[in-house]
């Protein structure tokens, strides 16, 4: 990859709303459906995706002979919602007769925490201001495996589905590596974009959003349990980031399958393997043993 290059790819940004003032409408549906979105339950996972394939396929339509590729923001294992939501707008692209790749970027690594503090900061992201969020997202562009994908990348005409832009940090750093990795253009696709200056002055707007309808554990713990629920990395960190008393009553809510499937999610994703989660895994683990024990 030539790091050097002076190559500058177009770039637009595209958003289902736009946020340029204060109170925000959380009535409105884009609102009401983005929390569990969030966390990966389907309904609202299919909610967003249709109306962001329909911005993706005005896009293709206008450039038709474009090699087009779709993107998100990079992972370990476990997907955020805006990976789903990328998964989901390749394949109503494709029932559209839209040929479009789908090409994923990874992070060759996890961020341990050491203590509850750093993990409370990560897991607060969308609490942090300006500054914070740089720091985090510079963490994170550390991690990030770009070995042979200039390939899948150089020459194409990219469209990056992401859920909210409020300070422009996380885009920054992304369009960086797809300036690096030499790609036409990019094409931004939010649900919702703040006005720079507002999402500067307020970057707390965007805990606002992701915490405005599922703010108790009776409503946390449906979506966690819904088969339906494709669990995310950031619906995993919210059950491990509870007090003790609340992680162990959420466990007990779970069903055999359910409670098997976020053992291994929580294993898989690596990030809960700090001594700081000795406790949580034990007893998730004990929960998992104990109810295959007692359906034999």
């Amino acid at each position: 990859m030539d790091t050097e290059s002076n190559h500058q790819p177009t770039t637009n940004l595209y958003a289902l709303e736009e946020i340029r003032a204060l109170p925000l409408t959380l009535d409105d549906p884009l609102y009401r459906h983005y929390p569990a979105m969030k966390l990966g339950q389907r309904q609202p996972i299919d909610f967003f995706s249709e109306k962001l394939c329909q911005l993706a396929a005005s896009l293709i339509r206008r450039e038709p002979d474009a090699q087009w590729t779709i993107t998100a923001p990079p992972y370990y294992q476990l997907p955020a919602a805006a990976n789903l939501l990328a998964y989901r707008v390749r394949d109503l692209l494709q029932q559209q007769g839209m040929t479009v790749a789908l090409i994923e970027l990874r992070l060759n690594g996890q961020h341990i925490a050491r203590n509850q503090e750093e993990f409370n900061n990560y897991d607060n992201y969308s609490k942090n201001n300006l500054q914070q969020r740089i720091a985090e997202r510079q963490k994170v562009q550390q991690m990030l495996d770009t070995d042979g994908q200039a390939l899948h990348f150089q020459g194409r005409s990219v469209i990056i589905i992401n859920d909210i832009n409020v300070t422009g940090t996380q885009q920054s750093f992304i369009q960086k590596t797809l300036d690096e990795l030499q790609v036409n253009a990019c094409f931004w696709l939010y649900i919702f974009n703040v006005e720079k200056s507002l999402g500067t002055r307020h970057p707390e707007v965007e805990h606002q959003i992701n915490n405005s309808q599922i703010n108790d554990l009776d409503a946390y713990a449906a979506i966690l349990a819904d088969t339906q629920t494709q669990h995310t990395a950031r619906c995993i960190t919210r059950l491990f980031n509870e007090s003790f008393d609340n992680f162990s009553n959420l466990v007990e809510s779970l069903d055999k399958e359910t409670c098997a499937l976020i053992y291994q999610l929580a294993q898989h994703e690596g990030r809960y393997s700090s001594a700081i989660f000795n406790e949580k895994m034990a007893l998730l683990a004990s929960r998992h043993q104990t109810i295959d024990a007692l359906s034999q």
